[in-house]
């Protein structure tokens, strides 16, 4: 069954959640770390790769042991608890552990940090351990979670067959078929294909459209019901969100998240996706920062 974008929007968990001693005790802090310095921060861009060791760190949100979560004091606004955040939290170093395939079990140093005027605090830290080779997703109780299956290129031939069957479905929405990254991903024993176009799957050329067609940022989710594939869910912001996979993440309670990057021309965001009364949902949207 098709699922409109706003009906996960409509689900999405957007909060803010004051950083207490007794919650910290039942769940766990989130951040997301990449070696792309642009893949976190506002504007669209493709960025380089940080030295070796050296990390990208942005807080993304807070998880309780069954899975619920909640973003950061200053999600929303600049407030006495956003205040008090970014005093007893963010000026503070910590000490996190990767949790999702790329780097599982790496050491994530950060560094005490202040908030900028866009309510940006990410950092560039330090990691030691297991090499992280893009990007991936780090707690500092690592003891929530388990490991899971990871997010998967689909293999060449397999992948053809599923863009082969997928255009017809949305024919006004899918500009081509060209330069479409596919995953495989498994959230609570379900298989989904995420299917993106993001900017670094793409030339600057053809983005800009003086290439042989200007192609579209894409993001969609799509799954196989009795052997016909059909759509779960699709972006509809095409112009101007360049959405892609960070990771996936196991909680030992067996919630399973897929864990996405937004970005904007002005801003950046965390998506969270996982099941939801037995569908797909958009769990939580927010962290990041916005000007």
């Amino acid at each position: 069954m098709k699922i409109s974008w706003l009906a996960l929007m409509c689900a999405a968990v957007v909060a803010s959640f004051a950083y207490s001693s007794t919650a910290q005790t039942t769940g766990a802090t989130v951040i997301a770390v990449s070696r792309i310095d642009a893949m976190f921060g506002g504007g669209i861009g493709v960025g380089g790769v940080e030295q070796p060791g050296q990390i990208n760190l942005e807080i993304l949100a807070y998880v309780s042991a069954d899975g619920e979560w909640e973003g950061h004091p200053c999600a929303q606004n600049y407030s006495k608890a956003c205040e008090k955040f970014a005093h007893d939290y963010l000026g503070k170093s910590h000490n996190y552990t990767v949790i999702s395939p790329d780097g599982n079990g790496a050491n994530v140093i950060s560094k005490p940090t202040t908030l900028s005027e866009c309510f940006d605090y990410s950092t560039t830290d330090s990691y030691t351990g297991a090499e992280i080779r893009a990007t991936a997703i780090a707690t500092d109780s690592p003891d929530l979670f388990s490991s899971g299956q990871p997010a998967t290129h689909l293999p060449e031939q397999e992948a053809k067959v599923v863009l082969r069957q997928l255009k017809p479905l949305i024919p006004a929405r899918l500009d081509s078929i060209e330069k479409l990254r596919t995953y495989r991903v498994q959230l609570e024993g379900r298989d989904f294909i995420v299917i993106q176009r993001a900017l670094q799957d793409f030339s600057r050329e053809s983005r800009s459209g003086t290439g042989p067609e200007a192609l579209k940022f894409i993001f969609g989710v799509v799954a196989f019901e009795n052997g016909r594939l059909q759509i779960v869910h699709w972006k509809k912001n095409i112009e101007d969100e360049n959405e892609q996979v960070l990771a996936t993440i196991h909680l030992k309670s067996g919630r399973d998240f897929l864990v996405t990057t937004v970005s904007d021309p002005e801003g950046q965001t965390f998506h969270i996706y996982g099941i939801r009364d037995g569908k797909l949902a958009l769990i939580y949207s927010g962290g990041g920062s916005s000007c």
